[in-house]
């Protein structure tokens, strides 16, 4: 979504830094490179910044909304229309599962799920506050994507936004996770993204 959004970006707006990857992906779809994400006064040297927290980086990709909302102001937060993107968590891990480990020979699902790794794609924690109150006013599931974008485009003005397949080529066809995740792996799923569940109503 974000390399969709770019290409509607003005010259005030921030854009947080991708991977490579994406970066080359945002360039050829005619979305507008990285900008104002820095600290006041950081210049970047030549090569990119990467993408996350780090030295001179005031915003950054995936950056929790409790964060955002105390760099931009409470008052300047509650003006914008603030959204995430959300998917339900056996998804999530699959993926997660598929785009760390990409080619064989790689690690097998139940070893990903006993090492803990599954739990990086937990959400909840970057749109909620410390008390579990979402912080966004919109919360877009994935599996309703184009018709939550349909709403949100209508709702700020914004023309439809034609998504990028980023990232679409690691997970295998068919990689079902009914298919792919055990007994003890789904529950160790349900219960690291018990939040998730709950709040959102995911169901296997």
């Amino acid at each position: 979504m974000e390399i969709a959004l770019s290409r509607h970006a003005g010259e005030r707006d921030v854009i947080t830094s991708m991977s490579p990857r994406d970066e080359a992906l945002r360039a050829a779809e005619g979305g507008r490179p990285p900008q104002h994400h820095l600290l006041p006064g950081h210049t970047p040297g030549p090569e990119p910044v990467p993408p996350g927290r780090g030295p001179g980086v005031r915003y950054y990709n995936h950056m929790p909304a409790h964060e955002i909302r105390t760099t931009l102001g409470a008052g300047t937060w509650d003006r914008y229309v603030t959204v995430c993107l959300e998917r339900s968590p056996y998804e999530k891990v699959v993926s997660l599962y598929f785009h760390r480990h990409r080619s064989a020979p790689r690690i097998g699902l139940e070893a990903f799920i006993g090492s803990g790794e599954f739990r990086d794609a937990l959400n909840w924690p970057l749109y909620t506050d410390a008390a579990g109150s979402v912080l966004v006013d919109v919360v877009i599931r994935h599996e309703h994507l184009q018709a939550g974008l349909d709403a949100l485009c209508s709702r700020v003005g914004l023309p439809p936004l034609t998504l990028p397949r980023a990232k679409t080529q690691f997970r295998p066809p068919g990689s079902h996770y009914r298919h792919l995740l055990s007994p003890a792996a789904r529950r160790a799923v349900e219960e690291a993204y018990a939040p998730e569940f709950t709040h959102h109503g995911y169901s296997w």
